[in-house]
């Protein structure tokens, strides 16, 4: 039974609703200095309170946030049954979000314990966020909005985008939410759904704020909305700053906010400077960024100079946000580039499909003028087209009527051809249109026929299996609903996309405004011929990630070449960031005390573009335990792929002297320097060749006495082996990636997309039988074995080299590969000639500096973040066409 508060505890939780804790204690004390005891009263709050603290804080995820803030001077101990966030929380359970609800929860515990304490003046802290692409980072940030505010907060800005509609959606979005329109007593809003930030408000800035329980803004980034914030804030009268705690979340925090000028030392652009000296102005407060794809946040500059301007890099905690299991995202789309289990590649959904290369010439525009271009739709943006009004039809069948189906097509961020696109969809469709109407629906049999079951092992529903008699009647009412619209700049307001109405069956046409957080409800059905050099361009277009309810076996993906290898590549990308940050979070660490490492392409990929290299900042990156391998093997001519296996056969022969007495494929405590010569011979791609030769180099000026173990896998069948010490080992499958004849020919290149196994990090280990005490190999993930190789008692920091020798015939039962010996013969018959040797991979796994000798452990680059104002081409503000917003009454 809980125990009525004490009078003590009722004056102090009085005075906690106005100032700190510090500050409540000391005018309780104050009020109530003759009561005997009343330092004891008040001691034992503060311990109850700790507790509090402490016992929440282990039911949390516990980030990157300060230890010390957490449990020492924590202040978080959870929020009333009455509040915000109890009536959020509710919404949530009654509608879509139910079952991702106790994941938020947890989440949004943890990001609140991490705020700064309510009314403390001079506690501000910067932090950030990371999501998944479409994944919910909007109710993640509505519930941690919810709970501030029910924890003392009382200025909410949200920094919605640089796109109208974006902010608008965002608006729309916290009203509901936030429950805004139903308690317009508790609210003032700054903005409303059609009108962004005016200048109606400066003049009587501290009124509004004193007289106001809680003040919500969702603001645009554009340069003009941001400086009537600064003049608001800057009208606020000193009491009113110190009194006042503020909430500033960032949404799309890595696009506009981080400075894009040319070099250190210019003026900051023009959206930079003007959130910095909007943070400037908050005495008492929090701001976190909200992103997908933090790696402009995490190369932001954290050296700022004392007395300059703050900069925004989350120096206070990073967070993480859950991945649900029912989230489809790059690694379970996709799968990982360094995966090669047969097995886990055969899990992967079969809903990627290829565009030809000669088909994209068709639908984007070459060179700089795309006036006047005229697609055309080719056969598989057809088939896209007529998949997705027969996954449209089976949605109905499901009962889904009432829900958004949305198509989208992405080949440019030109708006131009975006109009022509759209009219040749429409000319695409109208033939179809007419056929229905007298019931005539065969142009859809075979795709129907063909793409039903693909994906069919990922529906949870419990509906009957479509038919083609069923799909068939409901084809005509899709067609009748189907819209096709174009979402830029130039698009009139009233045509753009909207789901504010009736359900929607829309085909949409778009570029830039589709690529940042404007979520395309419904979506299942992409086509997508646009690329980019960079990670987070090409993670942000990929609308098609998010959740599926019901309808997770009808999505598909259509791209073109090679975009679907980049997508693999950065899903490992962001399981490394992840990782990266979960060492960070058990070394106690917060960002403030070390950078976060990203991943760098070994080819054509770029954290940023090569445009923005010059703006290059330093942070530490290091080899130490990179795990390197050939996938890509150029056929241009054949002699190097034979000089490999000579090169590797002899250096097979040099190594006798360590071969190990129980496994003869095995060679023990290598010097690096008798692997020195094999590492300069072995011809590797060019796109892969400066990693690998920087990773050596690595090795040999930092780690130069540590040993190596070199390995030849022995569980290879193929006839076309390796000469290894006399015995003769067979070679390996790892069939290529599936490529039409035409773009083989053209690249003269093979992907087998990963040639590592998930056992081969420590392959050495296992065949010496140096395991864990305890464990067993299936019991060791990734990052076990990452650790047991660096361990003293496992491998003890050794450098790793494994030799795959892969059999010029291999095959594969997997979706989306192809035999090695068909690809080669398209590139040229004379690559499978009988008696030809394997083809020759090679892995590495860099040493460990396990005695941490090393004070620096690498090389240092780094990427200073851009966004260009210009960048937002759709939407100069001479065109806005929002009005000031002019406040509530």
């Amino acid at each position: 039974m809980n125990q009525e508060p004490s009078p003590v505890e009722i004056i102090f939780n009085s005075f906690l609703q106005n100032m700190s804790r510090e500050g409540a204690r000391r005018k309780t004390k104050q009020s109530l200095e003759a009561l005997p005891g009343i330092d004891d009263a008040l001691d034992e709050l503060e311990r109850v309170h700790e507790q509090e603290v402490l016992t929440r804080t282990k039911l949390t995820e516990v980030g990157t946030a300060r230890k010390k803030d957490l449990r020492e001077l924590g202040w978080y101990s959870g929020v009333a049954a009455d509040g915000v966030w109890s009536a959020l929380r509710e919404r949530m359970a009654n509608g879509g979000l139910s079952g991702a609800l106790d994941s938020i929860d947890r989440s949004t515990e943890e990001i609140v314990a991490s705020l700064a304490e309510p009314r403390v003046d001079d506690d501000n802290r910067l932090g950030l966020v990371i999501g998944n692409v479409q994944s919910g980072k909007t109710a993640n940030y509505s519930a941690v909005i919810a709970k501030a505010l029910d924890s003392g907060y009382k200025f909410v800005l949200v920094l919605s985008g640089v796109h109208n509609n974006l902010r608008r959606q965002t608006q729309v979005r916290l009203d509901t939410d936030l429950g805004v329109l139903d308690d317009p007593q508790a609210w003032y809003r700054l903005t409303d759904s059609e009108g962004d930030f005016g200048d109606a408000h400066s003049g009587n800035a501290s009124s509004i704020v004193v007289n106001h329980r809680r003040i919500l803004a969702v603001v645009k980034k554009n340069s003009h909305r941001l400086r009537k914030v600064l003049e608001f804030l800057q009208s606020l009268d000193t009491a009113t700053k110190r009194d006042t705690p503020f909430l500033v979340i960032d949404d799309e925090s890595d696009q506009a906010t981080p400075d894009a000028s040319a070099k250190i030392g210019d003026e900051p652009t023009a959206i930079n400077l003007l959130m910095r000296q909007i943070w400037s102005e908050v005495r008492n407060g929090t701001y976190v960024g909200y992103t997908a794809t933090p790696f402009a946040n995490v190369f932001m500059d954290p050296n700022v100079p004392e007395g300059s301007l703050p900069e925004l890099y989350p120096r206070d905690f990073i967070h993480v946000m859950p991945t649900p299991a029912n989230y489809f995202g790059a690694e379970r789309i996709f799968g990982l580039q360094d995966v090669a289990d047969e097995e886990r590649v055969s899990e992967l959904p079969d809903v990627i499909r290829p565009i030809a290369k000669d088909e994209v010439r068709e639908l984007v525009p070459s060179g700089k003028n795309a006036e006047g271009f005229q697609p055309t739709v080719t056969n598989s943006l057809g088939e896209a087209i007529r998949w997705f009004i027969v996954a449209c039809a089976v949605r109905r069948i499901r009962g889904q009527q009432k829900k958004h189906s949305t198509m989208l097509i992405h080949t440019t961020p030109r708006t131009d051809p975006h109009f022509a696109t759209r009219d040749a969809v429409e000319q695409y469709l109208d033939p179809l249109r007419k056929a229905s109407l007298n019931g005539d629906v065969a142009r859809f049999k075979e795709v129907f026929e063909d793409e039903i079951n693909r994906a069919a092992s990922l529906y949870d529903g419990d509906g009957a299996a479509p038919t083609w008699p069923r799909v068939s009647d409901e084809i005509p009412n899709v067609l009748r609903y189907l819209r096709t619209v174009v979402d830029n700049g130039r698009e009139e307001d009233s045509e753009r996309l909207s789901y504010s109405h009736e359900p929607q069956t829309v085909i949409v046409i778009g570029g830039s405004t589709l690529s940042r957080g404007l979520t395309l409800e419904g979506l299942f059905v992409s086509y997508f011929t646009r690329t980019s050099n960079t990670y987070d361009t090409l993670l942000q277009m990929g609308r098609w990630f998010g959740y599926r309810g019901g309808y997770e076996d009808l999505q598909r993906i259509w791209v073109s070449p090679r975009l679907d290898e980049d997508y693999r590549f950065l899903a490992s990308v962001e399981a490394d960031l992840r990782s990266e940050i979960a060492r960070m979070t058990q070394a106690g660490m917060t960002p403030a005390d070390i950078g976060v490492r990203v991943r760098l392409h070994p080819g054509r990929l770029q954290v940023t573009s090569s445009a923005k290299q010059k703006h290059a900042l330093q942070a530490e990156v290091d080899f130490e335990g990179y795990r390197l391998q050939t996938t890509q093997f150029d056929f241009s001519e054949s002699a190097p792929a034979l000089d490999n296996v000579r090169s590797t056969e002899s250096l097979l022969r040099r190594l006798q002297p360590f071969r190990s007495e129980a496994t003869p494929t095995l060679f023990e405590d290598v010097p690096l320097e008798e692997l020195e010569e094999f590492f300069r011979e072995f011809k590797v791609h060019e796109n892969n060749q400066d990693v690998f030769s920087d990773a050596i180099k690595w090795s040999s000026e930092k780690l130069s006495d540590k040993r190596w173990n070199v390995v030849v896998p022995s569980e290879g069948k193929g006839n076309d082996g390796l000469e290894v010490a006399g015995t003769k080992v067979g070679s390996i499958r790892r069939a290529p990636i599936e490529k039409g004849p035409d773009d083989l020919r053209e690249s003269e290149t093979i992907n087998i997309r990963a040639l590592m196994s998930a056992k081969d990090v420590i392959l050495d280990l296992r065949l010496q039988g140096n395991l864990p005490e305890g464990k067993t190999l299936a019991q060791m993930n990734n990052d076990a074995q990452y650790n047991w190789r660096k361990h003293r008692d496992g491998g003890n920091g050794r450098g790793l080299l494994v030799l795959y020798p892969i059999s010029r015939f291999s095959a594969s039962n997997s979706a989306g590969r192809m035999p090695m010996n068909s690809a080669l013969e398209i590139i040229d018959p004379a690559l499978v000639e009988p008696g030809l040797p394997p083809i020759v991979g090679m892995a590495v796994v860099a040493p460990f500096d396990s005695e941490n000798r090393l004070e620096s452990k690498g090389s240092k680059i780094a990427v200073r973040p851009i966004f260009d104002d210009a960048e937002d081409i759709d939407e100069p503000f001479a065109v806005d066409t929002e009005r000031d917003y002019r406040g509530d009454a």
